[in-house]
């Protein structure tokens, strides 16, 4: 196994590369841009009516009132382009903690990490409940880890086609459903188990697909892994409670168990309603 995992290691060492630096002509774009951004956030405390129309090689147009807004809410920004001309706004990882988008992403990582952890680790306890054969159930969890890789690139192409918001309340959805039958699953046998458990493990690329693509889209991509690494730490520090609630709840038996993971990825459903709309870029 430690060869095995050396091996992948070694691999991973040797992709890294260093990102490519900007050109000049980047860098200049970029350093004109910044002005453009800062003649209009001026310009928004004047009071001036109507847009303001500056060419930076090609014409760029900033619409005054969504700049007022977005200047309401970000102290320190930097801007790159898009590829359509637009400026796109990086916020800090001090101003995202005043952004409710950040709470929003936080709470719907931890529910959607507390189910992925619970059946990652008793899907093979309560599997031993109604069938004995345990090649048969680690056989589940190799499937289940093929399901779930796999699944990682398709819930990657259905975030590109629809959005972040639509993606997450799919995915909390199926697995939702999938939590709170899986106390059905004895009677249909071990086929039934594997479907169930195979189910669960395509929902959790969740917080690792949809969470850092959705930073992104709010906040930019300059401090995207900082925030991430935020959100993460949300996660981790609720991760100390849930062996506390999983003792309390287990002495209830199986079904409650189920209930209790079910209701919190519901939970996660309920604050991505409230999550504003994100197209895809």
């Amino acid at each position: 196994m430690a060869t095995i995992n050396g091996v992948i290691l070694l691999i991973g060492l040797l992709m890294y590369q260093e990102l490519p630096r900007e050109s000049n002509q980047e860098e200049t774009i970029s350093s004109e841009l910044t002005n453009v951004y800062e003649t209009s956030r001026q310009s928004c405390s004047n009071e001036l009516d109507g847009p303001i129309r500056i060419n930076v090689d090609c014409e760029t147009v900033i619409n005054k009132e969504k700049l007022c807004e977005n200047s309401a809410n970000v102290n320190v920004v930097d801007e790159e382009p898009y590829n359509n001309g637009e400026v796109k706004v990086h916020v800090s990882p001090k101003d995202a903690l005043k952004m409710k988008e950040f709470y929003l992403l936080s709470i719907v990582y931890i529910c959607s990490d507390y189910p992925f952890m619970f059946v990652n680790v008793f899907y093979k306890t309560y599997g031993q409940t109604f069938i004995l054969d345990d090649t048969f159930l680690s056989t589940i969890g190799s499937v289940a880890g093929a399901v779930h890789a796999l699944s990682r690139v398709i819930v990657g192409l259905i975030h590109d086609k629809l959005s972040y918001k639509l993606t997450c309340l799919l995915l909390l959805g199926i697995k939702t459903v999938l939590l709170f039958t899986l106390v059905v699953t004895p009677y249909g046998g071990e086929v039934m188990y594997m479907i169930w458990i195979c189910g669960l493990f395509a929902t959790f690329p969740l917080p690792f697909v949809c969470i850092p693509t959705a930073i992104a889209e709010v906040f930019g991509t300059k401090h995207n892994a900082e925030i991430y690494g935020m959100v993460l730490f949300t996660s981790t520090a609720c991760s100390f409670l849930w062996p506390l609630v999983i003792n309390h709840i287990a002495s209830l038996g199986w079904f409650a168990t189920f209930c209790m993971t079910a209701t919190i990825s519901f939970i996660g459903i309920l604050v991505t309603i409230l999550f504003p709309e994100t197209q895809p870029s």
